[in-house]
C-alpha cells in the first residue's frame, strides 16, 4: 500500500490542534459579533432621537394658491416645537396628453421658520407646468421628510 511507511500525528497533538483552531474561529466570531451590535446599538440610537425630534415638529399649510400663469405662493404657520431649516415644495400639474407633471424644489422657503412663525414664500413653475392646471401642493420638511401637509385642488 501507499500508505504503509506514514505516521499519523499523536491523538494528543490532534485535540489541541482541533482545541486551538476552535478557539480561534470563536475569537474571531465574537470580534464581530461585537462590532456588529455596536454598530446597530449606535444606528438604533441615532433613529430613535430623530423620531423624538421630529416628533415635536408640525405645521400648516396655511394657503397655497396659483397666483400667476408661473409663480405658485405658500404659505405655512410652524405650530410645532422645533423650528425648520427649509422646506421642498412638490407641486403636481394636470397634463390631458402626457399625464401628471411633477415639479420639484428644493429648499424652496430658503429661510429658518422657527416655531410660531407665519412665513410665505413663492415658487415660479418649470416651463413644462406653465398653462397647466395645479392639481396638488405637497410641503416636506427637510429636517423631518415625514412631516408634511398637502393641499389638492379639484
Amino acid at each position: 500500500m501507499f500508505f504503509k511507511n506514514k505516521k499519523a500525528i499523536s491523538p494528543l497533538i490532534a485535540a489541541v490542534l482541533l482545541i486551538a483552531f476552535t478557539m480561534t474561529i470563536a475569537g474571531l466570531m465574537a470580534a464581530w459579533a461585537q462590532n456588529y451590535i455596536v454598530g446597530r446599538t449606535q444606528t438604533m440610537t441615532e433613529q430613535s432621537e430623530e423620531i423624538e425630534k421630529c416628533s415635536k415638529a408640525d405645521f400648516t399649510l396655511e394657503s397655497g394658491t396659483r397666483k400667476t400663469n408661473s409663480t405658485v405662493y405658500i404659505v405655512i404657520y410652524n405650530s410645532g416645537d422645533l423650528g425648520f431649516t427649509d422646506m421642498n415644495v412638490f407641486l403636481s400639474y394636470s397634463n390631458s396628453t402626457a399625464g401628471p407633471v411633477i415639479q420639484s424644489v428644493k429648499n424652496a422657503a430658503n429661510q429658518t421658520i422657527p416655531v410660531g412663525e407665519l412665513v410665505s414664500f413663492s415658487v415660479t413653475n418649470n416651463q413644462t407646468a406653465v398653462g397647466m392646471p395645479l392639481t396638488k401642493i405637497k410641503v416636506v420638511s427637510v429636517d423631518c421628510p415625514n412631516v408634511y401637509r398637502e393641499k389638492t385642488f379639484s
